[in-house]
């Protein structure tokens, strides 16, 4: 792992600042965007005022998931585009301190968003999601299931992951956002009975 291309969010401070659901709304905004954008385009979409934006993204801005872009002068007017980080923000799975109740509600939390946004996406438009999927094209779909990988094989899988996702992290002409969540862990772990 390339630790300069992450952030861990090791405190309980960092996790606060990531547990609010406005700033997780902030966040999802901003990449579903594609693109720097400014406190008042992200005001404008959670329907929050630009003060209240501006705060939520000052804290943000404090542990690294949301970075200056550039300055653009419209109508005489100073506006600050900003992004979301496109380093990997890790919440610290991996860390045995007693802060764990905290990242697994935010976990949790993080999941539910996803899950409850596709199956919304399902309810509202499944004849156009099954006539697409009819000609070839999949603009929803989840898979379940069992692969068996070596330590070498499945440190290569995330990593292909990891590549892929970055390398589409943002918008251009012709892309549309896919929101995802992907979970993947070495199942004969979890019951105890196996040894790393």
């Amino acid at each position: 792992m390339d630790k300069k291309n992450y952030i861990v969010l090791k405190t309980d401070k960092d996790l606060k600042i990531l547990m609010s659901p406005v700033r997780q709304k902030l966040i999802r905004v901003m990449t579903n965007e594609g693109k720097p954008v400014t406190a008042k385009f992200v005001a404008d979409k959670l329907e929050i005022s630009p003060s209240s934006a501006q705060h939520h993204i000052k804290k943000l801005e404090q542990v690294g998931i949301i970075e200056f872009d550039h300055n653009e002068i419209i109508n005489g007017i100073t506006a600050r585009y900003l992004r979301v980080t496109e380093k990997t923000v890790s919440i610290g799975q991996d860390i045995n301190d007693d802060l764990t109740a905290e990242r697994d509600i935010l976990a949790r939390n993080v999941l539910s968003t996803v899950y409850n946004s596709y199956k919304k996406l399902i309810d509202e438009n499944r004849h156009l999601l099954s006539e697409e999927y009819k000609k070839g094209n999949k603009f929803a779909d989840q898979l379940t299931g069992i692969v068996h990988l070596s330590t070498e094989e499945a440190n290569e899988l995330f990593d292909i992951i990891d590549v892929f996702l970055k390398k589409h992290s943002k918008a251009s002409e012709n892309s549309h956002p896919y929101e995802y969540a992907l979970i993947a862990y070495r199942a004969d772990l979890k019951d105890g009975k196996s040894e790393i």
